[in-house]
């Protein structure tokens, strides 16, 4: 990056008098959550296929019509409180008690309303008529993880707020693993809907558990209405904006499980799964970093300028590549790893891949508008981009199927993505270029790899295999990050200068760790 020694040493005067470590911090954050996310997703990946693989014949789509109304639910009830309490600067002790005492309601709420709408959901053209009984029994039991998720302790609130994710990794590490070897190994033995279900209910509670082993706080049940209405103040946009994000999230699958029946919704969920996994993991390892640092700078524009443009570049150097990668090897992944009925979503998921690129780089923008105390912004760019939705999933999906959503969802990034990025010039004070610049070189060198990759796959490559594949994953990786280093050494975009501060900062972090031993 093009900054001048002057600007870099008003930015290192400017972090010595306010949070003179945040920058730190928050590397050492990020790589934390990104251990977190890397390890859950990894083993997440394989759990999917080893789900979708057994059970795809069997029941699979009762796991996801029940996943399905739980998340609606969920999003429909979120108060915002949380994200209201990382964004507070001052002390929050005095609202931690009510806001547990509001989820504890909500969370009975819930289980109530999944109880009872389990039969009006499983009598849907989602579910054959012969599986309507056992569709009621998984979903009941599915919600539980209501009741139980509702006592975690709001203490853990504080791991996010002060940027202590070693904390968080080792609760969702406890809860994550508890569920992936419970129900891989529940699976594979009883190949059974009810492995799930149960691998599902004793992660829950030992992420209850976690929360109150890692956090000495003890909530009580002390509820202070006007501490309510407060952290309701902030936390209404947010309940806005989820509405509306999980519309657009999971409008699509609603639409075709409804509308095309539960066979195609199986094949549409985890195209989905398998090509956004890696963009869901850049945009959530984001966003839970970004937005409390971002919070306790969000009154200097000149350091908030600098730490976005950092995330926005970071973002890009992964999501790009990963976006290709996708697109090139996703078609020998499904022939390879997955059963032979699932083939159909093959161009599903090469579709999808550009889909996680755009809410990767798009979301890059929201934890900046929830710290600058501005996630209305965020709400109504979601109420747009449902619009396009609902105009074109229609009809898409009579058009092409599966891949007719699919190509809806990609339609509202193009679309939308510009709109974002003239919003976070306008907050940040800086022209349109100085944004997008950021995005442009890893475009250009994911074009040509993924160029490279399609010509050797169509020439070189006679027949898929397991080593073919990953020679080829390799191959690519290795093709990026010297098409990209080339480039960067005639344009100065700053590749080198990041990879040394992540460099310092990793070998300063472990001289540091073993000092203390």
């Amino acid at each position: 990056m093009d900054r001048s020694a002057d600007n870099m040493a008003d930015i290192e005067i400017t972090n010595q008098k306010e949070h003179p470590d945040l920058y730190k911090r928050s590397i050492k954050g990020g790589y934390w959550v990104f251990a977190i996310r890397f390890f859950t997703q990894l083993l997440g990946f394989v759990k999917s296929i080893i789900i979708f693989n057994f059970l795809f014949k069997e029941n699979l789509e009762l796991i996801i019509i029940a996943g399905l109304l739980m998340r609606v639910l969920t999003t429909f009830s979120e108060s915002g409180f949380r994200a209201a309490l990382v964004q507070k600067k001052e002390h929050i002790a005095d609202y931690l008690d009510t806001a547990w005492v509001i989820g504890i309601l909500r969370g009975v709420l819930l289980f109530v309303a999944i109880y009872f709408a389990a039969p009006l959901f499983a009598s849907t053209k989602m579910v054959d008529p012969d599986k309507i009984p056992l569709a009621i029994s998984v979903i009941r039991a599915m919600g539980i993880c209501f009741l139980i998720g509702a006592f975690q302790n709001i203490g853990i609130v504080h791991f996010q707020k002060e940027l202590q994710f070693h904390k968080t990794f080792w609760l969702r590490m406890a809860g994550t693993l508890t569920d992936i070897v419970l129900s891989i190994t529940l699976v594979l033995i009883y190949q059974s809907v009810w492995a799930y279900v149960i691998a599902r209910l004793v992660a829950a509670v030992v992420n209850l558990t976690m929360s109150y082993l890692l956090c000495s706080y003890r909530p009580k049940f002390h509820f202070v209405p006007e501490k309510a209405c407060e952290l309701w103040k902030f936390g209404k946009w947010l309940f806005g904006a989820n509405i509306i994000g999980y519309l657009l999230n999971e409008g699509d699958d609603w639409f075709v499980g409804f509308y095309l029946g539960g066979g195609p919704l199986k094949l549409y969920r985890y195209a989905y799964n398998f090509s956004n996994m890696p963009a869901t993991h850049i945009t959530n390892t984001i966003s839970q970093v970004s937005f409390p640092a971002y919070s306790k700078i969000q009154d200097n524009l000149p350091r908030l300028r600098e730490a976005y443009l950092k995330v926005l570049q970071t973002t890009a150097l992964i999501s790009v590549p990963t976006a290709f990668l996708i697109f090139t090897l996703g078609p020998d992944f499904v022939r390879l790893f997955l059963v032979e009925e699932s083939h159909a979503m093959i161009p599903v998921v090469q579709i999808l891949a550009f889909k996680g690129l755009l809410k990767s780089l798009g979301s890059t923008a929201l934890p900046l508008f929830r710290s600058v105390g501005k996630p209305q912004i965020g709400l109504y760019i979601n109420i747009a981009q449902l619009i396009i939705l609902a105009a074109t999933i229609y009809p898409f999906v009579k058009l092409w199927g599966i891949a007719g959503a699919a190509f809806s969802t990609v339609f509202i990034g193009v679309f939308l993505n510009p709109v974002v990025l003239v919003q976070v010039c306008r907050i940040l004070k800086c022209k349109f270029w100085d944004v997008l610049k950021y995005s442009l070189l890893p475009f250009v060198s994911s074009c040509i790899m993924g160029g490279i990759i399609l010509v050797i796959i169509k020439y070189l490559i006679t027949e898929s295999t397991i080593v073919s594949f990953l020679g080829l994953a390799v191959l690519s990786i290795f093709l990026y990050l010297v098409i990209l280093w080339v480039f960067d050494r005639f344009s100065n975009y700053g590749i080198r200068q990041i990879f040394n501060e992540q460099t310092h900062l990793v070998l300063q972090s472990i001289k540091k760790n073993r000092m203390k031993q």
